[in-house]
């Protein structure tokens, strides 16, 4: 069995479409359909079925994508202890880190790097979106982002919602000091969101639940960086925003407001998010779950 082909059908079952697996994996759809034909041939039964909204495997798909993740994870732990074993490769530790989360993920990177003994660590930041594109195309080991909306081909640590925070400029009434801001209210300010580059994140989230209240949004800025909220904010912008409390710096109290909302909403999800056909990582979760544990321990 070709692990070419194994490797594609992974894809083209995560992504849910060929179009969308011909991307990720950077060849044309025609020579990628055939590529799946050719594994259904060798099986001797249909893998895949089609319709109006994409690609879903059949049962006897489910149970080779298992096993076909099994097999390429194998195979990565194959090929990576021989490289370290014939000194041609040293161990590296790729990780994404999502802007949004920048501030929350940076003592768990420094606790990688300080626990996970002989292995370099090597960090990019982006926004979730092109992150999550990353690690199927595995530039990255893990990514520290929010909690993708599908999780199909990925493996996944949740990890406790992030209390989001009312950040409104100083041009706009003052809350009164200690008291939370409705969320309606706020919701009906000029509002400045941060929003991922690809795909639905936290800002359809936000919009979502204001509409529930009834509150349709006035989004007049959007970004993937909350800098650009505490930029446009500084500079006198009448507005608000809604962000994660972990990213809003002391400095920045001193520049807007900042308050609690009322009913608190509930769109920060940060995650630890690997390949499901990645090689299994026991000491990187060995740090995640110490760091979680002193996380809860109260000081």
């Amino acid at each position: 069995m070709d692990l070419k082909r194994l490797r594609y059908f992974c894809v083209i079952v995560e992504q849910g479409s060929i179009s969308k697996a011909s991307r990720i994996l950077n060849i044309s759809q025609p020579p990628l359909s055939k590529r799946l034909q050719e594994l259904e041939e060798e099986i001797g039964t249909a893998l895949v079925t089609r319709n109006g909204r994409g690609i879903s495997p059949t049962e006897a798909g489910k149970v080779l994508y298992q096993r076909a993740c099994d097999i390429l994870r194998s195979v990565e732990e194959a090929r990576s202890d021989a490289l370290q074993a014939a000194g041609h490769q040293a161990q590296v530790l790729r990780i994404g880190i999502s802007y949004l989360y920048q501030c929350y993920f940076s003592p768990l990177v420094a606790l990688f790097c300080q626990k996970l003994d002989g292995i370099r660590v090597e960090t990019v930041i982006s926004d979730s979106s092109t992150l999550e594109t990353m690690l199927n195309e595995r530039r990255i080991d893990v990514a520290l982002i929010q909690q993708p909306q599908s999780l199909a081909g990925y493996a996944c640590v949740s990890l406790p919602p992030i209390k989001a925070v009312a950040v409104m400029s100083r041009s706009l009434p003052a809350p009164a000091p200690g008291a939370p801001v409705s969320l309606a209210d706020l919701g009906k300010l000029p509002l400045i969101l941060l929003r991922r580059i690809h795909g639905e994140g936290t800002f359809e989230l936000i919009s979502a639940q204001l509409r529930k209240l009834g509150v349709q949004p006035n989004i007049i800025i959007s970004g993937n960086e909350p800098r650009i909220v505490f930029d446009m904010l500084s500079q006198g912008i009448e507005a608000a925003s809604l962000m994660p409390a972990s990213e809003v710096p002391e400095q920045v109290k001193t520049l807007c407001h900042v308050a609690d909302i009322r009913p608190m909403p509930n769109v920060f999800f940060p995650a630890l998010v690997t390949p499901a056909a990645a090689p299994q990582q026991p000491e990187l979760m060995a740090v995640l779950l110490a760091y979680q544990g002193a996380a809860a321990t109260p000081s």
